[in-house]
């Protein structure tokens, strides 16, 4: 058997179809031997480059892009790769780039291709160690100890997936088909414009509280530490943390940095699912997001940008939709666009340290009431709604 790693970058994925810029690979024997070296195919996506793609993804210069044959002319040599019997597909996050190839497909009115595939993302994200970052870079920084040099080279995100997985597969002293056969609910098919993938939520990862197991005595030395929530890392809309977060906003000032900014001109703001259980690392992506020549909204009809976090449709994603209905510009992005732009992740993002606010914190009583006897009432830190239209909190 062959094992086929590969990736795929995107000019852009307008109206919910990817033209295809660039697909990466390399092919392995099943003890990860190289048979065929890393190969970057360059692509016309014969559509422009999205600006984040064009400042922040690209590898080559989009000069020579143009001159370079669409994907129909690639497509004979990717059938016979990916169609082969004796071949296994393998990605990173690989649903994303198998549904990229059936939309370049759909868009140029040729038949997908039929092929199985598995996914190094959700094979790591089962390991007992190693298993807690999300993207390609941590990945291979906690299992290999790489830095990648060249992110989102589809050539080199192809290979660096192969090192990941051969590092897990020497972790447990397994070849490749052998590693495979372990992970069968990692793996999948794709037949016409249909996908089947057996994966499902390794246990643990939904956020189901444990219960407590108590000794017939009663004492808590033996309990099983529950899963609660981080209620101080929370900022629902009313609480101590949304005003000072609101205070925040109003007083943070852009540092500078040694790189161009990548955010010049946009006004940002992320899915509540994300913002409402991340106080302390929103507080860090405000001023990052500043640095970067941006400002961060919390009212989604000021926002260009709306980066989403999980499947949750939140009321951010709804307001966002009704005002692309309504002909008003705002792009929609996973939350992970955002840091990558910003070069941190959720990880990283999670280990910053509390923040200090105490020169956010309310003044003593007595200042406020002596405001109050002068007219002036204390501003409202209520802050926490999207004011648009509809009145919808978000």
């Amino acid at each position: 058997m062959k094992y086929l790693f590969f990736d795929i970058e995107c000019a852009n994925c307008y109206n919910n179809c990817a033209k295809i810029f660039s697909l990466g690979y390399c092919i392995t024997d099943e003890n990860f031997n190289v048979l065929h070296d890393k190969e970057d195919v360059l692509i016309n996506p014969k559509d422009r480059f999205d600006w984040y793609v064009a400042k922040k993804m690209m590898a080559y210069p989009r000069s020579i892009f143009s001159d370079l044959p669409p994907f129909p002319d690639f497509y004979e040599r990717f059938r016979e790769m990916f169609e082969d019997p004796d071949t296994v597909v393998i990605g990173y996050a690989v649903t994303n780039d198998v549904h990229f190839l059936q939309d370049d497909c759909k868009r140029y009115g040729l038949t997908p291709f039929t092929y199985r595939f598995y996914d190094v993302q959700q094979i790591y994200a089962r390991q007992p160690e190693n298993n807690t970052a999300k993207n390609l870079e941590d990945s291979l920084l906690s299992w290999c100890g790489i830095e990648p040099e060249n992110l989102h080279r589809s050539d080199e995100d192809a290979y660096n997936t192969m090192l990941i997985l051969k590092a897990i597969a020497a972790y447990h002293g397994k070849n490749l088909p052998e590693l495979l056969e372990m992970y069968p609910e990692c793996g999948g098919r794709t037949e016409g414009f249909t996908m089947e993938y057996a994966w499902k939520k390794p246990e643990g990862e939904s956020g189901a509280k444990k219960k407590r197991r108590r000794s017939k005595k009663g004492k808590k030395a033996d309990a099983v530490e529950a899963t609660e929530p981080d209620t101080s890392n929370m900022m629902e809309a009313g609480s101590e943390n949304a005003a000072l977060f609101v205070k925040y906003l109003a007083a943070i000032q852009p540092k500078k940095t040694r790189k161009p900014p990548l955010l010049t001109g946009h006004t940002v703001t992320v899915s509540l699912s994300y913002q409402r259980h991340h106080f302390n690392e929103m507080l860090y992506l405000a001023q990052m997001i500043l640095n970067e020549g941006g400002r961060y909204t919390l009212s989604t009809r000021n926002a260009d940008l709306l980066f989403t976090y999980g499947e949750e449709e939140d009321a951010r994603l709804v307001a966002a939709r009704a005002m692309i209905e309504e002909g008003k510009e705002i792009e929609i992005h996973p939350i992970k666009v955002l840091f990558d732009t910003l070069e941190t992740s959720e990880v990283r993002l999670s280990r910053k340290p509390k923040m200090d606010l105490s020169y956010l914190m309310p003044q003593p009583v007595a200042e406020d009431a002596a405001a109050a006897e002068d007219g002036d009432a204390p501003a409202s830190e209520d802050g926490f709604a999207d004011l648009s239209e509809n009145s919808v909190p978000v």
